[in-house]
């Protein structure tokens, strides 16, 4: 175990362990970001179905890397995951998630305190078959073993190199992994052809990620306007989220229980 910043969705350094023989890191305090354009649709669904939707069953490109896997594409910054989204052929009328490893707050609202494992892609060979794929080739049957012995691991993510922002660093996650991440902030944001209306919805605020459990239940409206859904507090979701948060305080400080 050292203290480190492994990856640059990092904010700080810390404790990082280290599988024996293979790059993978088990460690904590990120910040994700994931870009996708904004719908009409979109109106009037609760930013906790937003959040939901961004796994998906692998069925594009990747999927012969993931078969059968359900992923969920991540970028270390807004600027990194705008350009990957606009190299599809995004417009500017965007949807951002900011998302954060839940086990990293003071006040997890998940139930789980499990750290990241994250496989470093660029030195594992993973970076060159991504690549491989998006120049539309075939992977050898000596490749799709390696991804199984590696997929094999009990990992989170896999964490590669983006080429569409120089510098910048993109991660998939699978499934597991994909439900440690909690939602900080939902923003949404109109180009100026189309008035440059702007407004977010705040799950979680500070360096500490202060979980606000029912903002989960908000939504936007035409015009970027935000609503609350007040049945979503009654939920069983909205509820867990709550109960989380009070055992968490209990267990460190015994403080007095959200309401």
């Amino acid at each position: 175990m050292a203290w480190s910043k492994v990856f640059k969705a990092q904010n700080y350094d810390q404790p990082t362990f280290k599988h024996k023989d293979l790059p993978i890191f088990l460690t904590k305090e990120f910040d994700f970001f994931r870009c996708v354009e904004f719908k009409e649709e979109f109106y009037g669904v609760l930013a906790t179905d937003l959040f939901k939707g961004n796994l998906r069953e692998c069925t594009g490109r990747y999927s012969s890397l993931f078969p059968n896997q359900k992923i969920s594409y991540w970028a270390e910054s807004v600027m990194t995951a705008r350009a990957e989204v606009k190299k599809h052929g995004a417009r500017c009328n965007l949807l951002t998630f900011w998302a954060y490893d839940d086990a990293s707050s003071f006040e997890p609202c998940l139930g789980g305190d499990e750290m990241l494992y994250i496989v470093d892609g660029r030195k594992t060979g993973i970076q060159s078959l991504i690549e491989k794929i998006d120049e539309g080739k075939s992977l050898t049957d000596s490749e799709k073993q390696m991804m199984e012995a590696i997929l094999r691991e009990p990992i989170d993510a896999i964490a590669y190199e983006s080429k569409a922002y120089p510098g910048g660093e993109n991660f998939i996650f699978l499934e597991k992994g994909f439900k440690k991440l909690a939602l900080r902030e939902l923003r949404l944001r109109f180009g100026r052809k189309d008035g440059g209306n702007h407004n977010f919805i705040c799950c979680a605020l500070s360096s500490d990620y202060t979980p606000f459990p029912k903002a989960y239940g908000e939504y936007f409206l035409p015009k970027c306007r935000v609503e609350r859904d007040l049945d979503y507090e009654n939920s069983t979701e909205c509820i867990e989220r709550i109960n989380n948060i009070n055992a968490a305080l209990d267990r460190k400080f015994n403080r007095k229980k959200h309401k």
